[in-house]
């Protein structure tokens, strides 16, 4: 009986001296580093770059409207959403410029 109290007691510090002897886990952080930022941008008809919040002019098919480069919901794409029929400042003329 005295054995087996013994031995009751002496079990949970052999498993607290092994749990000593292991090495300290490594950090996540260590093991899989962040990747870099990625950075979303939409490009206008020249393929210059237009940051996010961006706003262009677009002429199409003799139309022409405003647009803002803005993320999409569903798959984390840049694209261009059309904010207003016409663009203030620009002329027939212009549109005709451009679409030519």
């Amino acid at each position: 009986m005295k054995g087996l109290i013994v031995l009751c007691v002496l079990i949970p510090f052999g498993a607290l001296a092994q749990e000593a002897q292991r090495p300290a886990p490594t950090p996540l952080a260590e093991l899989y580093p962040p990747l870099p930022g990625v950075e979303y941008y939409c490009t206008d008809s020249q393929g210059d770059r237009v940051d996010l919040g961006g706003v262009i002019c677009v002429t199409a098919s003799c139309q022409t409207w405003m647009a803002r480069c803005e993320m999409t919901a569903s798959n984390r794409m840049a694209m261009w959403r059309k904010v207003q029929d016409g663009c203030p400042g620009v002329s027939l003329v212009d549109r005709l410029k451009r679409a030519g």
